[in-house]
């Protein structure tokens, strides 16, 4: 394809881009014009008329509001208005509700209003803002979800968020796994307090989910499954888009050997994993470190526990191998491990972080310098007793590796001093020190016997530090 041929096919591009832009808009501004006197049709009932209908004080204030509440958003959204979130339940009810015959009513405006508020996230999306459509935990009937996923799969949201829901008859997870598929605008799905009947439903909610190019982010919190593990999840979730995976509090245990590797290998793209409030045991914490040692591409691995396991040490140890030089090099240099301990103190939950001796190592998202770092720190501690020469003479190392170790001290010369203050670091001395200690303690005679050091060595990258 010749440069002309490309102007031409850019052009194109330009051109029909700029006609999608106007079209959005246009349509938009349609709606806005047609909709500028447009008053809601119904009326939302009375405390007095629910009253005579026999609900009690308490459930006609709670149908009162809802009606209110759904009547607002349909309203807004007739209007054309911004609405970061869409809910139509926002208060979680919907069980006194539903059962108001004149709700369903309300129920199909809203439905109407969020097939033609698509226009409007056509528009917006333009200019970067992004919409949710959140469904809360609430009891409706079959025909309400048949409504919401008739529009849900013709206005397209960027965030899908969804609780449980006591429908009746089969048919809830289907109902997300048909959202989620049509949804070609989709980057973020929430799914809170779900329990599966039985593992067929996870293999529909994860079929939807790998067939998703452009999802980002997967919440599946505080879920479990009649008769069945979750864990079954590292096994059928397989994506190569998702960058973020939220899987806390939802009781996993007993992960197979390979399920977090076989896990971390199938979702190539994940560098973030939350898997806060599981009881892990021992095993689960060696299988996860085993996944960690070969793993590159997750920057941040999240647990918290309220009774910690005993060997939560080998999962730091995988960042930050402090017995060796050696060790320390094939450390995992580019995930971010924290672990939270949870107590509760009287009547409060404090959430204290276990891994603050090694948070600090994996900072950097370059893996060379988060390697460097490690190095050096444990050159700069055994400085302090003037221990690196007698190492490096027990470890056999020649007069070769010299300008491998000053190479690795040259990108802390300033390393040692906090940036905001100044002051040095408890653990670590100054480069100078190190690089004192090399020169006068190890190998005297033969490094006055050199005659030059290349510069290309001082500059060299520190793998023949080992």
């Amino acid at each position: 394809m010749n440069d002309s041929t490309l102007d031409t096919t850019k052009s194109l591009y330009t051109s029909l881009d700029e006609a999608n832009r106007n079209n959005r808009k246009a349509k938009y501004q349609e709606i806005v014009r047609k909709n500028q006197h447009w008053e809601y049709p119904l009326s939302v009932p009375s405390i007095d008329e629910l009253l005579s209908l026999g609900y009690d004080q308490q459930q006609s204030e709670i149908i009162r509001e809802d009606i209110a509440d759904l009547k607002d958003v349909t309203t807004r959204m007739r209007k054309g208005q911004y609405i970061p979130v869409v809910d139509p339940n926002p208060n979680d009810s919907g069980e006194f509700s539903s059962n108001y015959d004149g709700y369903f009513l309300h129920y199909k405006e809203f439905k109407d209003a969020l097939v033609e508020y698509r226009h409007t996230i056509d528009y917006m999306d333009m200019g970067g803002r992004k919409f949710r459509f959140s469904f809360g935990a609430t009891q409706i009937p079959r025909k309400f979800l048949d409504l919401l996923q008739d529009a849900l799969q013709q206005t397209h949201f960027h965030g899908l968020d969804f609780y449980p829901n006591n429908v009746d008859g089969v048919g809830y997870i289907d109902f997300i796994a048909n959202c989620v598929t049509a949804d070609s605008r989709l980057k973020i799905l929430g799914l809170e307090g779900f329990v599966f009947d039985h593992s067929n439903e996870i293999d529909v909610l994860c079929a939807a989910v790998n067939e998703k190019d452009l999802l980002q982010e997967v919440k599946m919190t505080e879920c479990e499954i009649e008769d069945g593990d979750l864990c079954e999840v590292f096994t059928k979730l397989k994506s190569k888009s998702i960058e973020k995976i939220d899987l806390a509090d939802n009781n996993l245990s007993n992960l197979g050997p390979t399920d977090i590797s076989d896990f971390l290998v199938s979702n190539s793209s994940l560098v973030e994993l939350r898997l806060c409030g599981n009881p892990f045991n021992e095993q689960d914490i060696v299988h996860t470190a085993n996944a960690l040692r070969h793993n590159t591409t997750l920057r941040q691995l999240m647990f918290r526990f309220h009774e910690p396991p005993s060997n939560l040490d080998l999962l730091k140890s995988v960042v930050f191998d402090r017995s060796g030089l050696d060790s320390a090099y094939y450390s995992n240099h580019h995930c971010k491990i924290t672990i939270l301990r949870e107590e509760v103190i009287g009547h409060d939950i404090i959430e204290s972080d276990i891994t603050a001796d090694v948070r600090n190592f994996n900072k950097c998202y370059d893996h060379v310098m988060n390697r460097r770092k490690k190095i050096y720190n444990i050159l700069s501690t055994r400085n302090m007793n003037r221990e690196n020469a007698a190492y490096f003479e027990s470890r056999g190392m020649s007069i070769n590796h010299i300008p491998q170790i000053l190479s690795v001290l040259k990108p802390f010369s300033e390393h040692h001093l906090y940036e905001e203050s100044g002051r040095q670091e408890e653990d670590e001395v100054t480069p100078l020190s190190i690089a004192y200690e090399i020169m006068r303690d190890w190998k005297i005679p033969e490094v006055y016997n050199l005659t030059i050091i290349g510069k290309d060595c001082l500059e060299s990258d520190d793998a023949e530090l080992i």
